[in-house]
């Protein structure tokens, strides 16, 4: 998950921005009957968080994890399975043909614990431990509304419920966990809405995509002893003087794009010429455009970079490349997003001071399809992620999950007709 970021606030649309939309759903007697199970279940949400934090899950190894959840969602009295990328997937079918919302929280992290006393609770009842919050928050909520999901949250719902524990999120992941449900799983045309679940904040709704770019460098040369051999091309010389050359351009500001080198890797001992170098640069923007022109000074960079070496050098540098691993697509803001709209709502009839921002994370996937798509937190509060430190607090929590639930509500409800006839409490 990336950091957001404040956007002006967008108006509501489809009459839904009306303070009636979310205190009718409140009405409802199935949704009184989740907020009470989740006042009711506070610990058994804390103990479920715990659980799945201290099981690894690193990008692409999340099979432990992901059987774990299977096994829990299937206690709840769901139907779940694992789908061809590895993505948990829970269908909660009201109705035949009809489409689906989708919500979402991934799997994996940047972290693992190496063991399960590496994810702990302090003495304040903070959680503490790689992951935490990101993504332990959006997964532990994920739990609790299939906990609540276990009848019937709209007799007359307009659309099914998918919830779904995906896979790849993070770094080299490029989403795709996500890019395999919105583009080729069995649901891929039948989920019209997102609800992505990444993190604790309350504080934002991130309804545009921030872009990113991923690229591994490498430079290869031949090698050699550091005195006989002095003189040879240098890999990780060529490599330092690109990172410096990158690293001291101009980057866009209007908007705004950064360049970071994350990683740098090479040679095999002190005493020896390397035969190869690598660095993994992250590029990022709210602008296609804007993140061409970084990609642009990262390759002019390299190229001077490696002219240089070879000038400097008795032999020359064997070979150089720059391999995009990961490409998130920049996308504005829909022209309408009612699951956006939906979240304004909810967030003005529980007093939630929230804001429209911008974040780079599975959304970005159906929001460059044109779909409605926003991600929030799931409630509490975090923070330090990706960082072994990582912590999460859940008072809070239940404030963030009854509005998850209200917007559900709303999001499922027929068009036109928010409030199901018959179902208000009398």
């Amino acid at each position: 998950m990336a950091g957001r970021n404040t956007l002006p606030a967008r108006g509501g649309r489809n009459g839904r921005e009306g303070p009636d939309f979310a205190a009718s759903l409140a009405s409802l007697a199935s949704v009184r009957r989740g907020f009470v199970l989740i006042a009711r279940h506070k610990r058994w949400i804390d103990r479920q968080h715990l659980a799945v934090c201290r099981i690894p899950a690193p990008t692409f190894r999340e099979q432990q994890r992901a059987q774990y959840l299977c096994k829990k969602f299937a206690e709840l009295g769901h139907r779940p399975h694992l789908d061809e990328a590895g993505n948990v997937v829970v269908p909660v079918t009201y109705a035949k043909n009809r489409p689906y919302v989708a919500v979402s929280a991934h799997m994996d992290t940047i972290l693992a614990p190496a063991r399960p006393e590496d994810v702990r609770v302090r003495a304040d009842g903070t959680m503490e431990g790689p992951g935490v919050t990101d993504n332990g928050a959006g997964l532990s909520a994920l739990l609790a509304l299939a906990k609540v999901l276990d009848a019937p949250l709209l007799p007359d719902a307009g659309r099914n419920v998918l919830l779904i524990a995906n896979v790849a999120e993070e770094g080299e992941g490029d989403l795709q966990g996500m890019r395999y449900l919105a583009e080729h799983s069995r649901y891929a045309g039948q989920v019209d809405r997102y609800l992505v679940v990444d993190g604790a904040s309350v504080g934002h709704i991130a309804a545009e995509a921030l872009g990113s770019r991923r690229f591994e460098l490498t430079i290869e040369g031949y090698g050699g002893h550091s005195w006989n051999d002095f003189g040879r091309a240098n890999p990780v010389h060529a490599l330092s003087r690109a990172v410096a050359l990158m690293t001291d351009a101009e980057l866009p500001d209007n908007p705004r794009a950064t360049l970071t080198v994350g990683v740098i890797q090479g040679g095999a001992g002190i005493n020896a010429i390397p035969t190869s170098a690598r660095a993994k640069i992250d590029v990022r923007s709210r602008d296609g455009a804007g993140i061409q022109k970084v990609v642009g000074i990262i390759e002019d960079s390299v190229r001077l970079a490696v002219r240089e070496e070879n000038r400097r050098s008795s032999d020359r540098l064997n070979a150089y490349r720059l391999r995009e691993v990961g490409n998130r697509p920049a996308v504005a803001p829909l022209e309408s997003n009612p699951v956006a709209d939906c979240f304004q709502a909810v967030d003005r009839y529980l007093n939630i001071s929230s804001r429209m921002d911008y974040a780079s994370t599975d959304a970005n996937i159906p929001l460059a399809k044109g779909l409605p798509a926003v991600t929030v937190g799931g409630g509490g509060r975090g923070g330090d992620a990706h960082m072994p430190s990582e912590w999460y607090d859940p008072e809070g929590r239940e404030l963030g999950l009854r509005r998850l639930l209200l917007a559900l509500a709303g999001l499922i409800a027929p068009d036109g007709n928010c409030v199901p006839k018959g179902t208000l409490l009398q």
